[in-house]
């Protein structure tokens, strides 16, 4: 069946690959300039296509539209006189199609009378003064390894690592799961992924189609005081508006599924549109390998934005996944002793954001949202007649309702300041059960001989020889069933605020403050921020940077125990930054960035610090965790701005945890301590235009029909990714035959051991194909190329033996993209 679907996939490919025989002459680029403090429009701006004669000039609405520029892939120069000058890479031109590059311009700095016009290709977040990287989406489909996934992408800073292959959870500078923030278009995401994990933010399979993305701004630490709720880092990501001026629809097939991306304009223009669907198809790839577990997913993305006047608009987003899979007998989950798994989930955001400007100077945005999940888990073992019993069940729905406005003002070149708040009012409600447990002892019995009731607890000939000839003993523990049935509504509200000044035109100083409450706890926080930058010359700064950032508990802690838990208390960090950043040349950046971040009142199970290894506690936990990082990290990106890119980042930190159980070792290693982490990408690209033979043969009707097999296409592009880091920590686990079960006790030490080393190669093929009135993307992305086998962790089995857990092998994943 998965072949004969393949060669269907295969001769539709080639049928319309033949139909569409004429090369398409022009294409054209719109798009708007703005002033990046104040939003305003901007007038005036010179807009070139480099390597061309071929440029405009933004109106008074900030819009430019260019042209009749042949297909291909281009740069665009913005510059305007007291501006910074920007140069936007790899803009596709397609066959009678608009392209959209929307910019915002930050004001150069000044010495004397002269005015600095370095053009370069990197772009800085507003009010960022460190640890700051900016993408755009033509950098998010060349990423090899990255699968499209913007998370995944962002694991190649050398701030970024993740726990496994198989997750594309974002883990900052010796943190921890769950610390990083997201943002989509001014709605905050508790997970933007498929089958996320409860109180994580990652998952598998990201929801945003990467199709939306505009840019994404990412902060690894002190970052500004308009972003809170998170302890580590923040991900925002910003989405294009659709087409006012004409309708495309692309078809496209990646590791995220396959789907339609439709945009264009309403209302004569006064409305843009853009609609996304995506489908699971790995759920037939796994099948046809013979393996059990199916996932299965779709995802619904759309964005409105009513242009109400030239000053005013009014932007709807919304975003629905939907998940299911099933874990059968046999796989490896089952470690956990569950033999059947069943999960069914949704995650949803919606919200209305209103963006007005007032002059020319200030701006206002008005965002009501709300998003949400869902986990439903139905965990079962097969008993011996055949049936399965249900063990745990997981039923829980965590909403949140947000109304947030912020309002900024740049009174002048010198100063500008913003001011904002937000009200969330938060549902978590929780229906979970268990049905109970026994903790049994076993005796063992030499020689398969059952009459011997002698408990042979250090005799390892019998044990070693005889591990399955035992029988029950006694009761060494019962637990009894645990039914969660609770719904908690509560809020949660910040006010903050930050101002900017440049006392000359080399320093910008930032500080701000940030105060948020949650009701539930009743707990307080006061968090400043703080920012200065220097610039030694025009290419070269010197930054600091400073931010106290707190980030409640999961919901999951406050319901675990509800009279011992309510009290837990956010837990906070404290991030200090020094970095120096260098412009080589417009497309060639370096940074060296060394910090120190402090942990306080983390959320640790009593059962931990306890010396009974058997006793939960009823899963109570305490708010008294501490704990450091520190580290330094060298990062050198050369952007593709011609035809070679490559990217160099290493990182060296160390992350420790206090271990409030000892006095004698005070600091354990922390779990996400890599200590060592080097990553290199690298790729090219050759425009096959420019070679005769190329030119010669691409007409030809027996190539055209075979050319999605052996075209290089009219771009050609191979990248690699080679990334390395130290094997993760561990804690050793101690087997007990008389409970037949693994622990660790009160006096083990934590995090002793490390996994192997961790290393990986991906290597990406793209092509692209411009035919009369559509262009073909295709990708082929193989993660893992030489088969390294990567340990993810270990299985510990009942009967003392443990087994290793692989992250991806050779994982090849392909995709296309059709451009109507």
């Amino acid at each position: 069946m998965i072949n004969l679907r393949i060669q269907a996939v295969k001769i539709f490919l080639s049928f319309f690959l033949v139909i569409v025989t004429l090369y398409a002459q022009k294409g054209d680029i719109i798009g708007q300039v703005i002033d990046k403090e104040t939003q305003s429009p901007l007038i005036g701006v010179n807009v070139v296509v480099v390597g061309t004669d071929r440029g405009a000039a933004t109106d008074p609405d900030g819009r430019y539209h260019i042209r009749n520029i042949p297909v291909g892939t281009y740069n665009l120069t913005f510059h305007m006189m007291g501006y910074e000058k920007i140069e936007k890479l790899n803009i596709p031109v397609s066959p009678d199609r608009i392209s959209q590059m929307d910019v915002s311009l930050g004001i150069s700095p000044i010495a004397g009378e002269e005015v600095i016009v370095t053009a370069t290709a990197f772009v800085k977040a507003r009010d960022a003064v460190v640890s700051d990287r900016n993408i755009d989406y033509t950098e998010l489909v060349r990423d090899p390894g990255g699968a499209m996934d913007v998370q995944r992408m962002m694991q190649a800073l050398p701030a970024v690592v993740s726990g496994a292959d198989q997750e594309n959870e974002i883990i900052v500078r010796g943190g921890e799961p769950a610390e990083n923030l997201f943002l989509m278009d001014n709605i905050e995401i508790p997970n933007p992924n498929h089958f996320g994990n409860q109180g994580m933010g990652g998952g598998p399979i990201a929801i945003i189609s990467p199709l939306f993305i505009r840019e994404v701004d990412f902060y690894a630490g002190a970052f500004p005081a308009r972003y809170g709720g998170k302890a580590s880092s923040v991900m925002d990501i910003h989405l294009k508006e659709g087409n006012r001026e004409k309708f495309y629809m692309d078809m496209d097939m990646g590791m995220s599924g396959i789907g339609l991306f439709a945009e264009g304009p309403l209302a004569n223009g006064d409305v843009s549109y853009m609609l996304g669907f995506h489908k699971s198809y790995l759920d037939l790839i796994i099948k046809n390998f013979g393996m059990t577990t199916v996932p299965q997913y779709y995802s619904l993305q759309g964005k409105l934005v009513w242009y109400l006047s030239p000053k005013t608009k009014l932007i709807w987003n919304g975003l629905y996944g939907n998940d299911a899979i099933n874990i059968g007998e046999g796989d490896e989950s089952v470690s956990q002793g569950a033999e059947y798994v069943d999960v069914k989930g949704y995650e949803y955001a919606t919200g209305l954001t209103l963006k007005t400007l007032f002059g020319k100077n200030r701006y206002s945005l008005i965002t009501l949202s709300n998003v949400g999940n869902y986990w439903n888990y139905n965990v079962k073992e097969g008993m011996a007649d055949g049936s399965r019993n249900t063990f745990f069940t997981k039923n829980d729905l965590e909403t949140e309702w947000t109304l947030k406005g912020d309002y900024f003002h740049c009174i002048n070149n010198r100063h500008d300041f913003m001011v904002g708040a937000n009200i969330k009012y938060i549902q978590f409600n929780h229906k979970d059960w268990f049905e109970g447990d026994t903790a049994w002892t076993y005796y063992y019995h030499p020689y398969d001989d059952p009459t011997d009731t002698t408990f042979y607890y250090t005799a390892d000939d019998y044990y070693t020889d005889n591990p399955d000839t035992f029988t029950t003993h006694g009761i060494a523990k019962i637990y009894n069933e645990w039914n969660l049935d609770k719904n908690i509504w509560t809020t949660r509200y910040a006010v903050y605020g930050q101002y900017k000044w440049k006392p000359i035109p080399k320093i910008i100083i930032t500080a701000g403050l940030r105060y948020s409450k949650f009701e539930y706890s009743n707990y307080s926080m006061l968090a400043p921020r703080f920012g200065f930058s220097y610039k030694l010359t025009p290419v070269t700064s010197i930054n600091i940077g400073y931010g106290k950032h707190f980030q409640e508990p999961a919901y999951t802690h406050f319901t675990a125990n509800l009279e011992k838990n309510r009290k837990l208390k956010s837990r906070s960090t404290e991030q200090y930054v020094l970095g120096i950043e260098h412009l080589f040349t417009k497309d060639m950046k370096g940074s060296i960035e060394i910090y120190q971040k402090d942990y306080q009142n983390l959320s640790l199970p009593r059962s931990w610090i306890e010396h009974d290894s058997l006793d939960y506690y009823k899963n109570e936990m305490v708010s008294i965790g501490e704990g450091y990082s520190s580290g330094i990290e060298f990062f050198l990106q050369k952007k593709l701005s011609k035809d070679f890119n490559f990217t160099i980042s290493y990182s060296h930190y160390v992350a420790k945890r206090k271990d409030v159980r000892r006095e004698d070792e005070p600091y354990y290693t922390a779990d996400y301590d890599f200590r060592d982490v080097f990553t290199f990408i690298s790729g090219y690209r050759w425009n096959m235009h420019e070679y005769k033979w190329y030119r010669n043969v691409r007409d030809k009707k027996l190539w055209k029909a075979m050319s999605w097999l052996i075209s290089p296409g009219d771009e050609f592009e191979i990248s690699v990714r080679w990334r390395y880091t130290r094997g993760r920590p561990y804690t050793r686990q101690t087997y007990d035959p008389f409970l037949r079960r693994w622990y660790t006790s009160w006096s083990t030490d934590i995090n002793t051991e490390r996994l192997p080393e961790y290393h990986r190669f991906d290597l990406m093929i793209l092509r692209r194909w411009m035919y009369k009135s559509t262009a073909v993307v295709a990708y082929i992305d193989i993660m893992n190329i030489y088969g390294r086998k990567n340990v993810w962790d270990y299985v510990y089995n009942s009967d003392g033996t443990k087994n290793k857990i692989y992250q991806y092998s050779l994982f090849p994943v392909g995709g296309f993209t059709l451009e109507f």
